[in-house]
């Protein structure tokens, strides 16, 4: 019997506009972006990951000085296979934002095969009722993502989510419907769920979910529904303080971003990887081997 080693990153990259946002559009000169795209770069090349599962890439956007983003990090690594999917393409005439078009995108070293997502739209909850109706119609989607890769002939799925940050209904109705897919679709593959699930998050000027903050976490659906999957850095029993220990959002110092993975696939390492400057998100690194 033989084995596969594959190593997976999954970064909320935040369009390269570094570890503080304050708005969808602050200011920064394009050498901020270049020089922080340049490091999330070297971080993937000294990780020597082979596939790499993105969160809010720009790809024609005024605040990011129209740099096409997936391009640039796809020249940087030399690598040959990206799947993206547009979740946000919009003109903002009276804001400074103006055009913003941004992606969740898979990046391989190995071939890509097939490319699937769905998307949903979820409505804001600022205090303010006039921001909400103003929002409403602007707002970017929530994308699940489910890309096939080839590891030498054994496809593996890859499954990319951003959920919903503005309300956990949301999340949880997104993580049912992944349960329902992998089922569905997934029989003989293995698998592998990573992305920014926006655990108890929100965003500024909108209330501090404590409601949800009292619950069980939303992606205990995934254990409860999928026969022996595992998360590289929690288990089904750890409590919320300790979910958060290993956070991925600074700011907070709340963890986001999970990578879960199948029973077929072993787990040798894991990492949150610190010291990168170029998201307001931490890297979440899981190493692991297939077995053929």
């Amino acid at each position: 019997m033989s084995s596969e080693h594959i190593k997976i990153i999954s970064y909320n990259m935040g369009f390269a506009a570094g570890p503080i946002q304050h708005t969808l559009a602050d200011y920064h000169p394009r050498s901020f972006f270049i020089k922080n795209l340049d490091c999330m770069i070297a971080m993937i090349k000294s990780q020597r990951a082979e596939i790499v599962l993105l969160q809010e890439v720009d790809l024609n956007s005024k605040r990011s000085w129209y740099l096409n983003q997936l391009d640039y990090i796809m020249k940087g690594l030399g690598w040959k296979y990206a799947a993206p999917v547009v979740d946000w393409n919009m003109y903002f005439p009276l804001r400074k934002e103006h055009k913003i078009k941004k992606a969740t995108v898979i990046i391989s070293k190995y071939p890509i095969v097939s490319n699937y997502y769905t998307q949903t739209s979820a409505k804001s909850n600022f205090e303010n009722w006039m921001l909400n109706i103003f929002y409403y119609p602007l707002l970017w989607k929530s994308t699940m993502q489910k890309v096939g890769i080839d590891l030498g002939g054994r496809i593996i799925d890859i499954y990319n989510v951003h959920l919903c940050v503005w309300s956990r209904s949301a999340r949880v109705a997104q993580t049912n419907f992944l349960v329902n897919w992998i089922k569905s679709q997934g029989a003989g593959h293995e698998f592998i769920i990573g992305g920014d699930f926006n655990f108890q998050a929100y965003i500024r000027g909108t209330p501090v979910p404590e409601v949800d903050m009292q619950q069980e976490p939303f992606m205990n659906t995934l254990w409860d529904n999928l026969d022996g999957i595992e998360e590289i850095r929690s288990t089904q029993n750890s409590s919320i303080a300790d979910i958060h220990y290993n956070y991925t959002f600074p700011e907070r110092k709340h963890r986001y971003d999970f990578i879960f993975y199948s029973n077929g696939l072993h787990l040798d390492k894991s990492k949150i990887i610190e010291g990168i400057p170029s998201s307001d998100h931490l890297p979440v690194s899981g190493n692991f081997y297939l077995e053929f």
